[in-house]
């Protein structure tokens, strides 16, 4: 079990400059009003059916706030994105960054919880989280590869690089793959937290999140098998 189970007992480049520098400017109490109401349309309607004036309404903005603040529909669906997903991997770095920094040799299964633990945590304290993450990941791949490649391609690559380093043997493309399919397990869980016919709480979250632990090592210490195939 993971140790953090004891405390439970995006194409435009301009548009991505534009919402990067947001980020450093601390949101005003009219941005979470707007951030807060897309986020609830976004998730129960999903983009297409989510327009901004239905968003202004519900934050009871003027539509012109919306313009102001995020620029356009797409830029304010990928900041409701990045203020879900940011603090997960910027948590995600800091445990990453404590592993490769000790003394203690790397292994698969403390590499695993560290981009395992924020995760959970960012459920334990927003029951949101699995549904906004499953909405970007059911909207259209034109909407949602060039904002996931914003957020997550950097953490990515460095998971992948410090798994490189756990498993020297396996080539660059499968060990990328592996990774892929650990994600997408995760996505998976985050949708269905329990097998089919079992009753899903969060319990069986956190249990179904250790499975995935050992499910997700064993299939990265998997020996290089493709060299046989291809």
């Amino acid at each position: 079990m993971l140790a953090l189970y004891t405390l439970f007992d995006l194409n435009d480049r301009l548009f991505y400059m534009m919402t990067d520098n947001a980020e450093d400017i601390a949101p005003t109490n009219t941005q979470t009003k707007i951030l807060d109401a897309a986020e609830c349309l976004f998730v129960e309607y999903g983009y297409a059916a989510t327009s901004l004036r239905a968003i202004a309404s519900a934050a009871g903005v003027n539509l012109a706030a919306t313009h102001y603040y995020f620029g356009s529909k797409k830029g304010l669906f990928a900041s409701v994105f990045r203020r879900c997903v940011q603090p997960i991997n910027e948590e995600r770095l800091l445990l990453l960054n404590k592993i490769t920094e000790s003394e203690r040799p790397l292994t698969a299964r403390s590499v695993l919880e560290s981009f395992f633990t924020p995760l959970v945590e960012a459920v334990y304290k927003n029951h949101r989280v699995p549904a906004l993450i499953g909405r970007i990941y059911a909207e259209p791949a034109s909407l949602t590869k060039p904002i996931l490649e914003q957020e997550f391609g950097k953490i990515a690559a460095r998971y992948q690089l410090v798994l490189s380093e756990v498993f020297p043997d396996v080539p660059t493309e499968e060990l990328s793959w592996r990774f892929h399919f650990m994600v997408g397990s995760m996505i998976h869980l985050l949708q269905f937290n329990a097998p089919l016919g079992t009753e899903s709480t969060y319990s069986t979250f956190i249990s179904g999140i250790d499975r995935m632990l050992d499910y997700a090592e064993a299939g990265l210490t998997q020996p290089n098998k493709r060299q046989r195939h291809d």
